[in-house]
């Protein structure tokens, strides 16, 4: 019940292109953090919160670890990070905020080229400070998810990457989604919340639904790509929830593939 109070109580910010000053402000308070300190743990996102029950196949479940929601993560992403990512020339993360995930991509696959997007020159700056301490192999760039124009190409045998970014979109993807499927990278994996996934009929998932509409979060993305893979544009390679925070789904792992992208590297 608790959680449903929270829903119902009009406090939650709404995504959209209104909140770039508040991504900007946040990451530069990560980013001034991290130069005071040096810290990796600086960098986590200050949203990510400890010791709250999660959601687990349909249960509320209360870790015994604190940390137990970054512990998990870690594991998810080494998952993700070795089955989709191993053969991919370079990997681009879209909304790679704080540069996080970065870290671990750089520590798992020390021979690739990073690249960093975000619509804001904080975390930018926060990549800038990151690469050295990775031999210059984490580039930032600015890019905006809502109206994605890039002079970064993408090269053949690339992947793509985002957690809890899409989610931002809303219903307004569609620009982003055209953008991948020109750039033909060899794969695109999400780690993101997926609305079509949840049952209204069971109060648990009605919950998240209901969480969802209220932040304007991802809606629609998940039956554009059947549409897409039905007319033979694009593969969908995996759809599976996993462990949720408290108030919805924000890790289910979504891949996918465009038709004539370039896996042979």
């Amino acid at each position: 019940m608790s959680a449903l109070r929270v829903v119902d109580s009009n406090t939650l910010s709404v995504s959209g292109p209104q909140k770039k000053p508040e991504w900007e402000n946040g990451w530069s308070e990560n980013l001034a953090s991290f130069i005071a300190g040096g810290d990796v743990e600086s960098l986590i996102p200050k949203y990510v919160k400890r010791n709250r029950p999660m959601r687990l196949e349909g249960q509320y479940v209360q870790p015994e670890d604190a940390e137990f929601e970054n512990s998990f993560l870690s594991v998810l992403h080494t998952y993700v990070f070795q089955k989709y990512f191993t053969p991919a020339t370079e990997i681009f993360e879209f909304g790679s905020g704080t540069g996080i995930n970065l870290i671990e991509l750089a520590n798992l696959f020390p021979e690739k080229t990073l690249h960093g997007l975000d619509w804001v020159e904080s975390s930018k700056g926060i990549l800038e400070k990151l690469s050295p301490k990775f031999g210059g192999r984490i580039r930032g760039h600015i890019f905006d998810m809502f109206s994605p124009e890039s002079t970064v190409p993408i090269p053949p045998g690339s992947a793509v990457f985002t957690a809890g970014a899409l989610e931002q979109l809303g219903t307004q993807f569609e620009a982003f989604l055209n953008f991948m499927i020109q750039c033909r990278p060899a794969i695109c994996v999400h780690l993101e919340p997926v609305y079509e996934l949840y049952d209204d009929n069971l109060l648990f998932d009605y919950v998240a639904t209901r969480f969802s509409l209220a932040r304007n979060w991802l809606r629609g993305f998940l039956p554009r790509l059947h549409d897409l893979q039905s007319q033979d544009a694009i593969e969908i390679l995996k759809v599976k929830r996993t462990l949720g925070s408290f108030f919805h789904d924000g890790y289910s792992i979504l891949a996918w593939r465009p038709k004539g992208a370039d896996l042979s590297k």
